[in-house]
């Protein structure tokens, strides 16, 4: 019965309904009325009048009488057609007036809605831009907060492996300390064993004193870009988490295919390779694997750097494959792991350096795949 604008049906159709009826009547009407019918028909009539009676005066009586009647008939059609032309021009001008009244009313009702709409936008537009400067500044509160947090968990991070980078040193200095004190207490001591002892103390406080500076050299932020040796970076990764693998028993193998340099952020790049490297660790070691291993491969496809790491965990879980590299998601427990590791892994490779991290699973285990151009 109605439209989507609410106006009704009917009141489209009975214009074209009428004109079509009356079109159709009137043409009717004319064919049975024309002139031409009639010419021919009287022209029948005289033929056939002629076949039976001779008589002239009566056929043209009877001719006159049927022009008067078919006269009479063109007149009344006339009238007809005035009257039914009176009766459709009335009908149509109430029914303009109906269908103004209607539209009257939509475009009211449209331009109400128009209004309304634009009086929202103006508003908006008024508080936009303060909503968007509020915006901006609450995003950049939550990325300070999320690279504090980041910052906090590298520290721990560090420190966890300088615990064990330092802990064969120092275990080797106390049992050097140890056969000096032995040797003193039993008068065995020469001047040429404290000076050994002495050497040797010195060369391991001198590691243990490198190793703090590689640490904190090691998570200083680039300030540019350079061009630097992949396998040079992974090994510089490698390097620091040596120490934990050893003492989780975990066999890491670094296999290189191909090897040049590339253009980014070493230290950035090498965090990336190590962070990498200590998820693995730590899933292996969580989910008690055994014969537990990681491989880092370095290829070069054309322009196209390729760095995989792998393990033999058992890989992830599908439900986690849209997960991964969000802020805050972790599969560890919370003591153990914030969930803004693989998340900052992935801003340094694809925002700072123009690549692409991702992962997938294999038949052993997840496979990071990192593609930067060389």
């Amino acid at each position: 019965m109605f439209n989507k604008d609410g106006i009704p049906f009917f009141t489209i159709m009975i214009p074209f309904l009428s004109i079509l009826f009356v079109t159709f009547f009137a043409t009717s009407y004319y064919l049975k009325l024309s002139k031409e019918n009639f010419e021919v028909d009287l022209k029948e009539f005289r033929e056939i009048y002629i076949l039976k009676s001779n008589n002239k005066k009566e056929l043209d009586l009877l001719v006159s009488k049927k022009i008067e009647q078919q006269e009479i008939r063109e007149q009344k059609f006339k009238d007809f057609m005035i009257t039914l032309t009176g009766a459709i021009l009335v009908f149509m001008a109430l029914f303009s007036l109906l269908m103004i009244s209607i539209i009257t009313d939509v475009v009211k009702k449209y331009k109400t809605q128009v209004q309304n709409k634009e009086a929202k936008l103006q508003s908006l537009n008024k508080t936009l831009s303060t909503k968007v400067e509020q915006g901006i500044e609450e995003g950049k509160e939550k990325d300070k907060a999320m690279f504090q947090q980041s910052r906090l968990a590298r520290l721990g991070t560090m420190l966890s492996m300088i615990a064990h980078q330092w802990r064969q040193p120092l275990t080797e200095l106390s049992g050097t300390l140890m056969e000096l004190e032995t040797a003193t207490r039993f008068k065995k001591v020469t001047n040429e064993h404290i000076l050994n002892s002495i050497d040797k103390s010195d060369k391991l406080i001198e590691f243990m004193s490198n190793t703090i500076d590689d640490f904190r050299n090691f998570y200083k932020p680039d300030k540019k870009k350079e061009n630097f040796d992949v396998v040079d970076a992974c090994k510089k990764a490698i390097n620091l988490v040596n120490a934990s693998l050893d003492e989780s028993k975990v066999v890491l193998e670094l296999d290189v295919l191909h090897n040049r340099q590339i253009n980014g952020y070493p230290t950035e790049f090498a965090q990336v390779i190590l962070n990498l490297i200590s998820n693995a660790k730590d899933i292996l070691v969580e989910r008690e694997i055994e014969n537990p291993r990681i491989k880092v491969t370095i290829d070069f496809h054309g322009s196209l750097c390729i760095i995989k790491v792998s393990d033999n965990a058992g890989g992830l879980k599908e439900e986690n494959y849209d997960l991964i590299f969000d802020p805050y998601f972790t599969t560890k427990h919370s003591s153990k792991g914030t969930g803004l590791g693989l998340y900052i892994s992935k801003l340094i490779i694809e925002r700072n350096m123009g690549g692409e991290l991702s992962v997938k699973n294999d038949e052993d285990g997840a496979v990071f795949k990192i593609v930067v151009l060389g």
